[in-house]
């Protein structure tokens, strides 16, 4: 079973190199390998080209220019001649027998239509080696099902999807959502690829702030609405209207919750002793940004209207 690796790019000059060299060196090499290219504005376009004319497997370019990760996706699927599509960021690298783990799960899963794998995190500072051990630690024992699927490690079997594109609409959570519509996934953690994680606060902020607000907006359209989700918003909105309101030892509350939280991963994880105070750090960072976005998802503002309803399958896992 052939398979076509799709990879998104807005200017990863940095990293893009390394990705397809990546790609090359698999031990089950991918049919031919597609660059969806944002109107990038540093090297990245001339060092696909530089590489595809000497790789032995052949790379095209497809330019996307919409700044849309759901139709940079589309783009992928429309352009792919086999029946197997996979998806991996720019900015991530996969380990040589990637391909194959994801073509020997379509291939003994046939009623599967789309298979994830596992993110390894890459740590480029001492700030993004910090937060990769919160956020291990908060995916080791919390995630489960359906949210383990990310669209940086993502395979589609366009017959068994039944042709079904990403929703166009979806900035951000458009795996999650096309997963869920499409249905029939299993997860393959033996399929890993390592990604590069957010190396400043500023970055992380605003990752953290946009998967709040469009991780929630799914959970909201598909009535999969979990808890724990909004306990840090909670927190943070009930400190800061009790702190006024009451006395200003409850602003304490929201800090305290990241000085408990950060204590238990500590405990559990036993990192170096240098990361713990930006361990700290991030879990104030990452928890105000997803908190703000949780909130912006309540709000739902007017820019922002649920995709019109598809057909929704029962979903298995095979993880």
């Amino acid at each position: 079973m052939d398979i076509t690796v799709v990879v998104l790019t807005y200017n990863s000059a940095r990293w893009i190199d390394t990705c397809l060299r990546s790609l090359v060196a698999q031990h089950l090499a991918p049919a031919e390998i597609l660059v969806v290219d944002d109107d990038s504005t540093d090297a990245t376009l001339t060092i696909v080209e530089m590489f595809g004319a000497r790789s032995r497997v052949p790379v095209r370019i497809i330019r996307n220019g919409s700044h849309n990760i759901s139709r940079g996706r589309n783009l992928g699927l429309d352009a792919a001649r086999t029946p197997l599509v996979a998806f991996i960021d720019s900015d991530a690298w996969a380990e040589p027998d990637w391909t194959s783990e994801l073509v020997a799960a379509m291939v003994s899963r046939p009623d599967v239509a789309v298979v994830g794998g596992e993110i390894i995190p890459v740590h480029t500072s001492r700030f993004a080696e910090a937060i990769a051990v919160n956020d291990g630690t908060v995916r080791e024992l919390t995630t489960r099902g359906i949210l383990r699927v990310n669209g940086g490690n993502i395979t589609v079997h366009r017959q068994r999807s039944g042709g079904e594109r990403f929703d166009e609409r979806w900035v951000h959570a458009e795996d999650l959502e096309y997963v869920h519509r499409v249905g029939r996934w299993a997860f393959v953690p033996q399929a890993r690829v390592h990604h590069e994680s957010r190396s400043t606060a500023r970055g992380y902020f605003w990752q953290m702030y946009r998967y709040g607000l469009w991780k929630v907006r799914y959970t909201i359209h598909t009535r999969n609405v979990r808890l724990l989700e909004y306990v840090p918003g909670l927190v943070f909105l009930a400190s800061i209207v009790l702190g006024f309101a009451v006395s200003p030892l409850l602003l304490l509350a929201y800090p305290a919750l990241g000085v408990a939280e950060t204590v238990f991963v500590v405990a559990y994880r036993r990192p170096a002793v240098r990361l713990v105070p930006l361990m700290l750090v991030g879990w104030w960072v990452k928890n105000t940004g997803w908190s703000l976005g949780v909130l912006g998802a309540l709000v739902q503002p007017a820019s922002w209207r649920p995709p019109a309803p598809g057909k929704h399958h029962s979903l298995t896992s095979a993880g």
